[in-house]
């Protein structure tokens, strides 16, 4: 067995699907193989977003992160492994650390950049997943 648990990063970019089927391929390897898919949102906060505005404004992000988990369902159907979606709410890095940690996740799979558009290597989210995690990471390019 290669990997029991492994959470894959997911924010829909071109990167992140490529990520996805990577460790689709990796789960597929060994049908103990768990593949877990987390998606972080961060809810905009500022002075002016209060009350029942703040409300709607969380409710709404949320619900866009299930719409952006759900998109993955057609390679998770396709896996004999157990399968999970989950979002969560916080800045990125530390969100995806902790829930590996806390969760027993034995790799982290994430595409070498997001959705920002910054045209480097790495870009800020997987550069600190690498830089923090105490679990591998395979960074998909």
């Amino acid at each position: 067995m290669l990997f029991s648990k492994i959470l894959v990063s997911y924010d829909d970019s071109d990167l992140a699907k490529k990520a996805l089927q990577r460790a689709a391929d990796l789960a597929r390897l060994d049908e103990s193989t768990d593949l877990d898919v987390l998606n972080v949102v961060t809810v905009p906060t500022n002075q002016f977003i209060v009350g029942d505005v703040y409300r709607e404004v969380r409710e709404s992000t949320l619900k866009y992160g299930q719409e952006v988990v759900s998109r993955t369902e057609s390679v998770l159907d396709t896996l004999p492994n157990a399968t999970h979606t989950f979002v969560k709410e916080g800045q990125p890095v530390r969100t995806i650390l902790d829930f590996a940690n806390q969760n027993g996740y034995d790799l982290i799979v994430i595409g070498s950049r997001g959705l920002s558009g910054v045209k480097e290597f790495l870009g800020s989210v997987s550069h600190g997943v690498v830089q923090r995690s105490t679990v591998p990471v395979l960074i998909v390019k």
